[in-house]
């Protein structure tokens, strides 16, 4: 039977190679990306430029078919991902129940903070840490992990070297990367003193140039000036760069606020608050002239549903079909005609 094409499109990498969502509208059975940039290239390491997904159960959950630029040659190999120790699609047409529990042994007052616990997490997924015993001040918050292994993750968006200890047990579950509305809030972790603040936040990708934010940032942890904090005519705080996907600016000059620390481990369970910032909207212009409105974004947050389904989840990585940094990826989605053919009507 034939394939009709049902949407496509593409997406480039940031500087910080992000796992990517793509909503589907109506589910597909054949699945495609083409990395563009790679295409282009022979590089000495060999990299994925052709992934492709079949439905039906034929494809395992994190594989597919990888093809393959040979190293420093323009032919290419088929594979699966998974025999390249590679992760590839991942088809998601149910809302994802949070994983179970792992009990880790240590978390580190480094920066970015480590923890070592026995898992089969990827890159970029979503984690709740608690029963943090001796980092009792993050017990409950959420993060994007980066670096995984099997033994371990880093917690990139969490810079615990100003901590007097580390964790010596914690446990963590993945959870959904989407809340219904996405965020419903961030944690911070950070926010320097400067003539425009930079703010850390425990969650990768979460904020977007021109949003509005409000921050709720309790009195344990400095920096209280920025509670309800309005400029002049009522403009609230806005993100005004994006530095990483953990860090971002705003328009305040945060330079003789009271500088941000998290308190003691000793004084969280009995004062379990967070600091935190919750999106206020986005600025939106209407020219009166071309009709055209535009700042007001639906598809970026916070205006949409995060629980899009179903959708793909395609994992970032030099031999994932993602790509990595500023990588061009071309993706086409498929679906299969079910029609059938009449015979001809004797005469």
């Amino acid at each position: 039977m034939a394939f009709t094409i049902v949407t496509q499109g593409t997406f480039t990498q940031p500087s910080t190679a992000a796992n990517q969502i793509i909503p589907l509208p109506s589910g597909v059975d054949y699945f495609k990306t083409y990395n563009l940039t790679q295409l282009a290239t022979t590089q000495s390491t060999g990299r994925n430029v052709i992934g492709e997904w079949f439905g039906g159960g034929l494809t395992a959950t994190a594989d597919g078919i990888s093809w393959v630029k040979a190293n420093s040659a323009n032919t290419m190999t088929a594979s699966t991902f998974a025999a390249l120790s590679a992760t590839g699609f991942t088809y998601v047409n149910r809302f994802p129940a949070p994983q179970a529990a792992l009990t880790g042994t240590t978390i580190t007052n480094a920066n970015p903070a480590v923890a070592s616990v026995t898992n089969t997490y990827s890159n970029g997924d979503t984690v709740v840490i608690y029963n943090a015993v001796g980092m009792q001040q993050i017990s409950g918050m959420t993060f994007t992990i980066s670096s995984v292994s099997g033994s371990g993750f880093t917690l990139t968006g969490l810079n615990a070297s100003g901590f007097s200890a580390g964790a010596t047990s914690f446990q963590v579950r993945r959870v959904s990367q989407f809340t219904p509305v996405e965020p419903s809030f961030l944690y911070v972790t950070n926010v320097t003193q400067a003539s425009q603040g930079q703010v850390t936040v425990s969650q990768a990708n979460s904020v977007y140039l021109g949003q509005k934010l409000e921050f709720t940032i309790p009195g344990s942890f400095g920096m209280v000036q920025l509670n309800n904090y309005y400029l002049g005519q009522n403009l609230p705080v806005v993100v005004t760069a994006i530095v990483d996907a953990y860090n971002f600016t705003i328009n305040v000059n945060t330079t003789n606020f009271t500088a941000f620390a998290f308190p003691a481990s000793s004084g969280s369970p009995t004062t379990q608050l967070f600091a935190t910032c919750a999106p206020a909207g986005q600025s939106t212009q209407y020219n009166p002239i071309t009709g055209v409105q535009t700042g007001y974004n639906f598809t970026n947050i916070p205006f949409h549903n995060g629980q899009f389904i179903p959708y793909m989840y395609i994992p970032s990585g030099a031999q994932n079909p993602g790509g990595s940094a500023n990588d061009v990826i071309a993706w086409q989605a498929f679906k299969m005609e079910t029609g059938t053919i009449n015979a001809p009507v004797p005469s």
